[in-house]
């Protein structure tokens, strides 16, 4: 209980306009619990409001990173040209599987060549990977798959945050935003 007491005193703070105090609150109690959404969130939003955007966008990928709905429904509002500077060149290759933050399924997919190849339902589809600066892709479906696929959306990925072999991803569609992680297996 000793990590929620700064939590609370954070959470007063906020309430009464006092994020740099809030800060210091929220980091104390991610001294004891540094998986914590809820303060990760709390501090990203505490941090933009005091005008530490880059940072604020940080402590918000890692609340997603840890499931927090709400860093989710604020990240695409306030951290739009957020980059993180990464280095994806371990993710252009190999085995892997995806998992769609708050769904239990996991997707298995492999990537060789600028081609990633996924297996759904028995079939198997194919797209060209392009990548762009930093980090973002998308996939562009071969006329095969696009002919199988009763819908063929068009969408941006941006890696947001890469931990070990994981990474977290935004996919951008239309007016639409879902995160997941990505994490090479092989």
């Amino acid at each position: 209980m000793i990590g929620q007491f700064p939590m609370k005193i954070a959470m007063k703070d906020i309430h009464n306009q006092d994020f740099k105090s809030a800060i210091i609150n929220i980091d104390k109690s991610l001294s004891i619990y540094p998986k914590n959404p809820s303060a990760l969130y709390f501090k990203g939003y505490s941090q933009i409001i005091i005008g530490e955007k880059e940072k604020g966008c940080e402590a918000l990928v890692d609340a997603i990173y840890y499931n927090s709905n709400n860093a989710k429904a604020l990240f695409p509002e306030k951290c739009l040209d957020y980059n993180p500077k990464l280095n994806p060149e371990n993710f252009k290759s190999g085995k892997f599987t995806l998992q769609i933050l708050g769904e239990p399924l996991l997707y298995n997919f492999e990537r060789k060549d600028n081609r990633q190849f996924e297996t759904f339902e028995g079939q198997i589809y194919t797209g060209e990977i392009v990548w762009y600066n930093n980090g973002e892709y998308t996939i562009i479906p071969t006329e095969e798959t696009e002919t199988r696929m009763s819908e063929n959306p068009k969408f941006l990925i941006r890696i947001l945050k890469i931990e070990n072999n994981t990474y977290l991803y935004e996919r951008i569609e239309e007016n639409q935003v879902q995160y997941g992680k990505v994490e090479k297996v092989g």
